[in-house]
């Protein structure tokens, strides 16, 4: 078994769920100078194939990403149906969801997080069928979920 988590030195993304994904977006623009990105949403259901808790899933989001040189910032405003992002904003109120790092073999990665005990949580292709995502429980260890993000352009062969 592969004993790392990391294809590369990077934290790709910081992810913040937020009740209002304008305000939230229009709060940091102001904050930090950069102009508002335009809004992206997650994949319509039938791209998405989400499973969320073992179970095919229906869940959306809308979304503002930051790009920054080192780092994209994401707000995003789940929808009302269960997922992971509604799960931590109901419990936690907005704030930090997750830490994502990019990788290039999500099935390997996978492996390496629930053989630490780290239950995966929710999975999906990305809007535009580009890439996938899945996010991580490492709430207990971390505060927060980590997010494995893999892009069909960069990603090994994998069984």
């Amino acid at each position: 078994m592969d004993n790392r988590l990391l294809d590369e030195d990077r934290v790709f993304q910081i992810c913040f769920v937020t009740h209002d994904v304008e305000a939230s977006a229009k709060w940091f623009s102001e904050l930090t100078g950069k102009p508002i990105p335009p809004e992206g949403k997650a994949a319509d259901p039938e791209e998405a194939q989400a499973v969320y808790m073992g179970m095919p899933a229906a869940v959306g989001c809308r979304i503002i990403m930051f790009a920054f040189g080192n780092i994209d910032v994401e707000f995003l405003q789940p929808g009302p149906e269960k997922s992971a992002w509604r799960d931590l904003l109901e419990e936690k109120g907005p704030g930090c969801h997750h830490i994502a790092f990019k990788t290039r073999n999500l099935t390997r990665r996978h492996a390496f997080l629930e053989g630490h005990g780290h239950k995966l949580l929710q999975r999906g292709e990305f809007d535009g069928g580009h890439g996938r995502y899945a996010y991580y429980d490492t709430v207990k260890d971390l505060g927060v979920l980590i997010e494995l993000l893999e892009f069909d352009d960069d990603k090994e062969p994998q069984p």
